[in-house]
């Protein structure tokens, strides 16, 4: 496991958050009553997600190279063209982790249809508490044919409602698949057991965030 932490920071005293938040529909299996024809199907949204324009859910084994992460289901981000998904959550003061699962669908090093970005956003303001991304994948970071586990951490100062946004970056078309890419599947929350006495934040700006790469076999 590999860290990279991408701003100084320094420990000042916060709360521990009161308790973890519960993403809604994570891995993706709830449906609302729509059903997947065949091994796939695009939805206007599913519980807990809006897609914008839409949200791809396949199911085992769409995919001959990669099963589910978790259950049988998992979102495609690049639904004929580059699409997202947002969840609005709402998450106390102190410090959070975000996982999920990643991986690029197309076993090619020369393409973008794999990129991937994912952040959060203060709805109140519009401000962003983070944006990260994936991009050239597949390659020694994010292999093709697994799942990769993406760890971010954040640091919230006011409790408050957020969006929660993962998108396709790519916007290259790749032969035989048109747009295809970025699989995401095992979205949570936590909060992030730091002492009580401090939390790291980045200084000036309230925020702090790292990336930590896993990867798993399917």
């Amino acid at each position: 496991m590999r860290e990279i932490i991408t701003a100084a920071a320094t420990v000042v005293a916060l709360a521990l958050p009161a308790s973890a938040t519960t993403i809604t529909n994570g891995s993706f299996e709830d449906l609302g009553g729509q059903t997947i024809n065949g091994n796939w199907e695009i939805f206007p949204g599913v519980p807990g997600w809006t897609g914008s324009p839409n949200v791809e859910i396949q199911t085992d084994p769409t995919i001959g190279a990669v099963d589910a992460h978790t259950h049988d289901n998992y979102v495609e981000l690049d639904t004929n063209q580059d699409s997202s998904i947002t969840q609005l959550i709402n998450l106390t003061r102190g410090a959070w982790e975000l996982t999920f699962w990643y991986s690029p669908r197309v076993n090619d090093l020369n393409t973008t249809t794999n990129d991937l970005v994912w952040s959060l956003t203060d709805t109140e303001d519009g401000s962003e508490i983070f944006s990260e991304e994936v991009t050239g994948a597949p390659n020694d970071d994010y292999p093709w044919g697994v799942w990769t586990e993406i760890t971010t951490t954040f640091v919230v100062l006011d409790a408050g409602s957020f969006a929660l946004t993962f998108g396709a970056d790519g916007g290259s078309k790749y032969q035989g698949c048109g747009n295809c890419g970025a699989l995401i599947d095992t979205v949570a929350i936590a909060p992030v057991p730091l002492p009580a006495s401090g939390l790291l934040l980045l200084a000036g700006l309230g925020a702090v965030f790292g990336v930590r790469r896993r990867n798993a076999a399917v």
